[in-house]
Formats: C-alpha cells, sequence, structure tokens
C-alpha cells in the first residue's frame, strides 16, 4: 500500500475512533486507555524484536484488524516512538526510532 492510501486509512480510523469515543463513558474510556497503551507497548516490543514491521504483520500478530493496527501505528508515529518508511516494493514497513521511558 503506498503512503497516501495509508495515511487516507489513518485519518478514517481516527475519526471514527473520535466518533465513538463521544458516546462512552468516563469508565469506559479510561478502560480503552489502558487497553490501548498495553497494546502499544506490545507493538513497540514487536518492532524492536522484527527490526521492521507492517501494518498487516502488526494486526495478525495482535489479532487486530488492518484500521486498528494503523491507528495504532500511527498513534506511535505521532508520539515519536516509531517511525514509518516507504520500502523499496512500496510497502510501509513501520521501524523504532527510540523508546520512550
Amino acid at each position: 500500500m503506498n503512503p497516501i492510501e495509508m495515511s487516507k486509512e489513518v485519518l478514517a480510523a481516527i475519526s471514527h475512533t473520535y466518533e465513538l469515543s463521544t458516546y462512552s463513558t468516563p469508565e469506559l474510556r479510561n478502560l480503552f486507555n489502558d487497553w490501548l497503551g498495553e497494546i502499544e507497548r506490545l507493538v513497540v516490543d514487536f518492532v524492536i524484536s522484527q527490526k521492521k514491521a507492517d501494518p498487516d504483520e502488526i494486526a495478525a500478530r495482535f489479532n487486530l484488524n488492518r484500521d486498528s493496527a494503523i491507528f495504532i501505528v500511527s498513534k506511535l508515529t505521532r508520539e515519536g516512538k516509531v517511525t514509518m518508511q516507504a520500502s523499496d516494493n512500496g510497502s510501509s514497513k513501520i521501524r523504532l526510532i527510540k523508546e520512550k521511558k
């Protein structure tokens, strides 16, 4: 998938997540944030162990759909925990650039 298409998917996933969050209670948002934080840590560990990974590999490893994996990777990218780069064959790979403690 090319980076432009991935960006479109990321924006759609963020929009959908925001829409759902308006219906949840504070307790559910806290539970979701706790779960998301744990998944993020696992994804960073996975990227470290694999050196590089794409959204499909992350989705398969953590039993997520592709949109959810893209959302998580995008969040980690915005936070500076991973970076995305296009590979020679046009697929997007994620690599760790730094791990925040």
